[in-house]
């Protein structure tokens, strides 16, 4: 008889066991399916949502003034912006120039547009018209927004340089994972330090304004100015801007 009660006992222990078990998995189970079916945003609601934390995260403080320099040559004056994104973002950069006369009258207004992806350094050169105004002084305004209709990627771009004569050869490599559009190769004369001369060239590839990942671009520039040193640069237009221009 106390056999017989110890085998029950044991089944009914068995019993618990495959119970517990059970309940176990079927809770698990459930777990893993409320977290499969877990409601996810729809792509056009996660660009947005990517937009509005990139649009968080660029700051007007973030691009700072590296150098600015200004040229006077016949009747073109010429102000130019060495700018760099210390911010964590990409940027969408306007930059709106003015020059004004004597009478602190506003005789000319430009502006440019450009993208800059964080730690880059990039140009804006903007070029009044100065016939018949002797230009007493100049200013310019910077406004930034998020770069959401392009992928800047300057600091993809590797650069050679070589200086024959009057003439400096630039190749440009995009040694980026992505292809590049809009870009212009920027190079600086100076002449004991002083700038004295800008030429710019959009970079084209097989008669397409793509610089493709993995491949070389070379070019020329010259000047007619003596020069001892030269700088290279390069830009991204924002063909639809994404900072718009400050009036």
């Amino acid at each position: 008889m106390k056999k017989k009660n110890g085998i029950i006992i044991a089944l009914i222990i068995v019993v618990v066991v495959l119970v517990v078990i059970l309940a176990f998995m079927i809770g698990k189970n459930s777990s893993k399916e409320e977290a499969t079916n877990a409601p996810t945003l729809a792509p056009t609601q996660a660009t947005q949502t990517a937009a509005q934390t990139a649009k968080s995260d660029v700051s007007k403080s973030d691009i700072k003034v590296v150098k600015k320099y200004t040229t006077i040559e016949d009747d073109d004056y010429s102000m130019v912006l060495v700018l760099q994104n210390t911010g964590k973002a990409d940027a969408a950069v306007a930059v709106t120039g003015k020059i004004f006369d004597g009478a602190n009258a506003n005789v000319g207004t430009e502006r440019e547009s450009i993208f800059m992806d964080p730690g880059s350094q990039s140009v804006v050169c903007l070029d009044f018209d100065a016939e018949g105004v002797k230009v007493k002084d100049d200013d310019y305004k910077i406004s930034v927004a998020a770069a959401t209709s392009v992928k800047p990627g300057l600091k993809n771009i590797m650069y050679k340089k070589k200086v024959v004569g009057n003439v400096v050869k630039v190749t440009s490599k995009n040694e980026g994972d992505f292809d590049l559009k809009g870009v212009e190769t920027h190079v600086l004369f100076y002449q004991d330090g002083e700038l004295v001369d800008i030429e710019s060239e959009d970079m084209i590839e097989n008669d397409s304004e793509i610089f493709t990942k993995g491949t070389e671009v070379k070019q020329s520039f010259d000047t007619s100015e003596q020069f001892d040193k030269v700088k290279v640069y390069y830009s991204q237009d924002q063909e639809q801007p994404d900072a718009e221009d400050d009036d």
